[in-house]
């Protein structure tokens, strides 16, 4: 399998798919989790609560990849994001959470779906935060 081209990236990344977020856990083994993320050519970004575990792991080895593969009905593809996790205080995480990932990735109509995103939309603002990664390294295969 070949590197993708820019424009295959592009075009891969602008469907919506699950990103793993792959870190290192308090024993230093390998600890995987799935996360809604956005790309903007330049950094990855997903929001969390601010007490989930995978926050205090990010925060003791910020040491991070974001593993995002394709779908079971598409050719074998993946693109990896490596790099150090940054926690992004100025940035708006209930935003990101409410208007930009939840739309993309859930259906709205759906009442829970709604109950819940209602719920991150009252919530307080620092019960979230976002994750930003500047990529050290890209790896991709298609």
């Amino acid at each position: 399998m070949a590197r993708m081209t820019d424009d295959q990236m592009r075009t891969f990344l602008e469907r919506t798919r699950l990103g793993m977020l792959l870190s290192n856990a308090e024993d230093g083994g390998p600890h995987g989790v799935p996360v809604w993320f956005d790309w903007d050519g330049e950094a990855v970004r997903f929001f969390s609560g601010a007490g989930a575990p995978k926050v205090a792991r990010l925060a003791a080895d910020p040491r991070i990849a974001i593993l995002v593969v394709n779908d079971m009905d598409e050719a074998p593809a993946w693109v990896r994001f490596e790099g150090r996790a940054e926690f992004d205080l100025e940035a708006d995480a209930k935003s990101l959470a409410v208007d930009v990932l939840a739309p993309r990735y859930w259906d709205l109509a759906d009442p829970g779906n709604a109950a819940t995103v209602q719920a991150w939309s009252q919530a307080d603002p620092d019960d979230f935060v976002v994750v930003r990664l500047r990529p050290d390294r890209i790896a991709s295969s298609a």
